[in-house]
């Protein structure tokens, strides 16, 4: 895999001011999480996605909601980071600058020991209000910003004594679904379900990482899901250099260069082989 590297293309890596980590679903593969084309087998089996993980399935039936996704976390919250993802935290020690984006939302960057990673999908283990803007602005008095989540309250609803540090505590567990201590608003789990949009926040910093970046590792994605399929390409179109590492060939894989196989198995060998 790593013999492919020639000697010019070591050079460019080693010689890198910023390198870009931008990772997917087959990041996690190693450490016991399905992609999502595994769903057949893995975590969605036998449940339909648009069931469990839209805005709409929650206003319908957030504690089923709620229940999936607390029984997606004992899943993930079991696993371990691997090889890949060790090797990545390990990067930062040998770049004048790392950064790392990824699709994933099970925290095992943060784990390895990864600093400031941009979570364009969110974290499956932090939680945010959930916002139904109709029903918000069709109240007799018009919304706040909640002091405490953020999310859309009415000054009655919300309690003078309630602090961020009690919203802090609430976690993704079994029980009812939580609301925010201070103005009641139902608690669902921070991540991009199916019919959102990214948070514009994150995206910028991730493309303002990509265009600053003079090499990049995409590393376990399909590039099948936009926007974050085009930031790869982005980082093509300025001049960076881009290395793919998939066991599957993707639409950018004839483009670039590519090194079929894991993370787990070709981010160890390329850390020996480029930096050490």
């Amino acid at each position: 895999m790593i013999a492919t590297l020639n000697a010019s293309l070591i050079d460019r890596l080693r010689r890198a001011q910023h390198l870009a980590v931008f990772t997917g679903a087959g990041m996690s593969a190693e450490s016991g999480i399905p992609t999502f084309r595994d769903r057949l087998t893995g975590l969605w089996a036998h449940t339909d996605p648009t069931e469990v993980a839209t805005p709409q399935a929650f206003r319908r039936d957030p504690q089923r909601v709620w229940d999936w996704h607390v029984h997606l976390a004992s899943t993930v919250g079991a696993a371990q980071p691997n090889a890949g993802h060790k090797a990545i935290a390990e990067l930062a020690g040998k770049q004048p600058r790392l950064s790392v984006v990824t699709q994933n939302i099970d925290s095992l960057h943060q784990a390895a020991g990864s600093r400031d990673v941009i979570e364009l999908h969110g974290n499956l283990f932090r939680l945010k209000p959930f916002i139904d803007e109709d029903a918000a602005f069709a109240a007799a008095e018009p919304p706040v910003i909640c002091r405490v989540c953020d999310g859309y309250a009415a000054w009655r609803d919300c309690d003078p004594w309630a602090s961020r540090e009690d919203f802090a505590r609430l976690r993704l567990a079994a029980g009812p679904v939580p609301c925010c201590p201070c103005c009641r608003a139902r608690l669902r789990p921070d991540v991009v379900w199916f019919n959102e949009m990214l948070d514009p926040q994150v995206l910028d910093a991730a493309m303002n990482a990509v265009d600053a970046c003079d090499a990049m590792l995409c590393i376990g994605a399909s590039l099948e899901v936009e926007p974050a399929a085009s930031l790869p390409w982005r980082a093509l179109r300025r001049g960076a250099t881009v290395i793919e590492i998939n066991p599957q060939p993707t639409t950018l894989t004839p483009h670039v260069t590519a090194l079929p196989g894991t993370a787990a198995q070709v981010l160890p060998q390329l850390l020996a082989t480029v930096w050490n």
